[in-house]
C-alpha cells in the first residue's frame, strides 16, 4: 500500500541533476524496479540526456528496464509496467511522446497505475506529459519531426493542472518560455523549472 503522505508524482527538468537531492530527502524509495520510457528521444540520433538519467537511476541502485512506447500494445504494456515500482518518462520531443502515449494506450493506463501505488517520475518532456496539453510546444517540436507526422490529440496525462517549462535559466529555453507564456498564459498555467528544481505531487 502506498504511503499517502509521500508524493506519487515527481516532476523534474533534468532528473540526473536532482537525483541525489531527492534520495537525501527520502523522496525516493531505497530499492525499486523502474520501467524507463525513452520514447521522447526516438527522433534524435544522439540522446545524452537519456543516457544520463538512466545512469542516475542505476547509480541509485535501481533495476532499470527500457520500454519504448512505439510499437507497444496496451495489453502487453500494462502487464510490463505493472511489474515495476517506478514509471520513469525521459525527455526529448514532447509532441512525439504525446502521440505515442495515446497510440500505445500508455496515457489511459497511468491514472490507474498510480492508484495501485506506482511512482511517476518525469524528466523534461516526461514532466510536460504529466500536464494538461502539449499545445505550447507543438510548433517547435513539429519542426524536428518528419513532414508526415500527425498528432491526433494534444491532450496529455492530466496528472497536474499546469504545464512544466523545463530547463529554465538556460538562455535558449528561457527565451522560448517567455514566448510561450506570452502566447498561452490566458489558457494555461505554467511552472518554470531549472535543472536544479523539481515538483512533488500526491494525486
Amino acid at each position: 500500500m502506498r504511503d499517502s503522505a509521500k508524493p506519487n508524482v515527481i516532476l523534474t527538468s533534468s532528473f540526473n541533476t536532482v537525483a541525489q537531492a531527492l534520495r537525501e530527502k527520502s523522496l525516493l524509495p531505497k530499492t525499486a524496479s523502474v520501467v524507463f520510457i525513452p520514447t521522447a528521444g526516438d527522433p534524435y540520433p544522439e540522446r545524452p540526456w537519456i543516457d544520463a538519467d538512466r545512469k542516475a537511476l542505476v547509480e541509485l541502485g535501481y533495476s532499470v528496464t527500457d520500454i519504448d512506447l512505439k510499437g507497444s500494445a496496451a495489453d502487453s504494456l500494462e502487464k510490463e509496467i505493472s511489474s515495476h515500482d517506478i514509471i520513469f518518462v525521459a525527455g526529448g520531443n514532447t509532441t512525439y511522446l504525446t502521440q505515442e502515449s495515446h497510440v500505445s494506450g500508455f496515457a489511459d493506463l497511468i491514472p490507474e497505475l498510480l492508484k495501485q501505488g506506482k511512482l511517476y517520475i518525469g524528466s523534461s518532456a516526461g514532466s510536460i506529459l504529466a500536464g494538461p496539453t502539449v499545445e505550447p510546444f507543438m510548433t517547435e517540436d513539429l519542426a524536428e519531426l518528419p513532414k508526415d507526422f500527425v498528432l491526433t490529440k494534444p491532450t496529455c496525462l492530466h496528472l497536474v493542472d499546469y504545464v512544466v517549462l523545463p530547463h529554465d535559466q538556460v538562455e535558449q529555453f528561457s527565451a522560448e518560455h517567455n514566448k510561450i507564456i506570452k502566447s498561452h498564459s490566458d489558457r494555461f498555467t505554467f511552472i518554470r523549472l531549472t535543472d536544479q528544481e523539481y515538483r512533488l505531487e500526491n494525486i
